[in-house]
């Protein structure tokens, strides 16, 4: 899976910053694509696993990256439940 924090942009992250960035893409990404194969408690793990990495975000200051991560995968998928 292809990280949507390139090694280009990590220079004015700290590596813990980098990781819990990467981590929440790679979570939001397996609950965009595996949804469908999960049941009810299989996606709750997933949100709850989104929500501490993203509060692991905030804590070390990458808010506006987390919510860019939330927003740019949320959203198209929002879009697609409408049509």
């Amino acid at each position: 899976m292809l990280s949507p924090i390139k090694e280009s942009e990590g220079g004015s992250y700290s590596a813990l910053q980098l990781y819990f960035l990467r981590r929440l893409g790679r979570l939001l990404h397996l609950r965009s694509e595996q949804s469908g194969q999960l049941n009810e408690d299989g996606i709750l793990l997933i949100d709850r696993a989104i929500y501490s990495t993203y509060c692991d975000a905030v804590d070390l200051g990458v808010t506006a990256e987390a919510q860019t991560l939330l927003h740019g995968i949320v959203a198209p998928s929002a879009t697609a439940a409408q049509e």
